[in-house]
């Protein structure tokens, strides 16, 4: 091997290198500056999901979701907070094992992010949520 293969190979790994950097920031930057944050209603989650177009709206989204609960339910040690919407869809927050004091009519803020959301018979389950 030549003094001048081995400057070639060097110099290839370091374009390599180069190049995936700068791939990986710009792209990062590109995907971080998609996310934001909707303040939405139940009803506004329901008719996107029962419109089909949950995901294409809020899929980028970390949503606040300002209402009502209709109703708290146990289910395998997970606590789902179905909350008061005005359509056939509904719309559930699953949260998990947290304990939660909240009843049915009690007015509710919660967090969640869309994109694990799940789209079930009857309306939208978001996963993972918190309540603020």
């Amino acid at each position: 091997m030549t003094s001048r293969s081995i400057g070639m190979g060097f110099a290839a790994l370091l374009l390599l290198i180069l190049g995936g950097g700068a791939g990986f920031l710009l792209g990062g930057n590109h995907w971080l500056g998609k996310l934001s944050v909707a303040t939405v209603t139940p009803d506004q989650i329901a008719t996107a999901m029962s419109n089909d177009d949950f995901w294409g709206t809020y899929r980028e989204n970390t949503l606040i979701v300002n209402g009502s609960v209709a109703s708290v339910t146990q289910q395998s040690g997970d606590t789902q907070i179905e909350l008061t919407t005005s359509t056939i869809f509904k719309v559930y927050c699953d949260i998990g094992s947290a304990a939660t004091s909240v009843k049915s009519g009690d007015p509710i803020k919660i967090l969640a992010e869309a994109f694990p959301a799940k789209r079930l018979p009857s309306g939208v389950l978001l996963t993972g949520c918190t309540i603020l």
